[in-house]
């Protein structure tokens, strides 16, 4: 499996996989931004993938794992030229955010630390994260986090923004989404922008992030009832 070159890596480690989709689906229409530095770099990283026609719909996030089994996801970062904040956020049945999990808190880490997040039984989320030693710095455990639904989030100075753009202030795309092919085939790859309220100079170059063994839920033409059914 290949490491990204720059920003955020992540690869999921002890599983049980049940059955994950090939892919979410298309989204419908596709995000423009100024491409060449990403897709270069997926290029160099093994991908065949096009940036501006091969965006998948990954709003809503699962494990498919089963709630009795610990599925953790682990993050290794590589670099973050903006001191941004990444991390996870649970949403309950209603569809409202349950609260920030940071798995890189803002100026708490530097190239080469990597971090833990594992989701145990009672909706909960412990978060490790490790100096490029392995050295741990610190756990951190959150509630209130539904594995059968969450998403990603990106914060700094510029604001929150959310894997999902109907929980962003500005109703922006702010990440995008594509399936891993080749070797990562079955694999995920989201790309950021952390600007408010991006437009023709975004390059969604403000952080990588690698995923395995997740469940992308496309919900944007889906209630949230029938998106509750998907995961019961």
């Amino acid at each position: 499996m290949k490491r990204p070159c720059s920003v955020v890596w992540a690869a999921v480690v002890a599983v049980v996989v049940h059955g994950a989709p090939a892919h979410a689906g298309l989204c419908a229409p596709q995000t423009a931004f100024i491409c060449t530095g990403l897709q270069n770099q997926l290029n160099t990283l093994g991908e065949s993938i096009d940036v501006l026609t091969q965006q998948q719909e990954g709003l809503v996030w699962a494990t498919n794992a089963s709630s009795n089994t610990t599925m953790s996801i682990m993050f290794q970062l590589a670099g973050n030229p903006n001191q941004d904040e990444f991390g996870i956020v649970g949403l309950n049945a209603a569809g409202g955010l349950s609260g920030l999990c940071a798995v890189f808190p803002a100026g708490d880490f530097n190239t080469g630390y990597f971090a833990v997040a594992s989701f145990r039984s009672g909706d909960k989320l412990t978060v490790n994260l490790f100096d490029a030693s392995a050295s741990v710095i610190s756990t951190t455990t959150f509630t209130g986090v539904d594995r059968s639904r969450f998403v990603y989030y990106v914060k700094n100075s510029n604001g929150t923004f959310f894997s999902h753009m109907g929980y962003n202030l500005d109703r922006k795309v702010h990440s995008l989404v594509f399936a891993g092919t080749n070797l990562n085939q079955g694999s995920w790859w989201m790309a950021w922008e952390d600007s408010l309220d991006p437009g023709a100079t975004a390059d969604f170059g403000d952080g990588l992030l690698f995923l395995g063994a997740l469940n992308p839920s496309p919900v944007s033409h889906a209630t949230w009832a029938s998106v509750k059914a998907r995961f019961r």
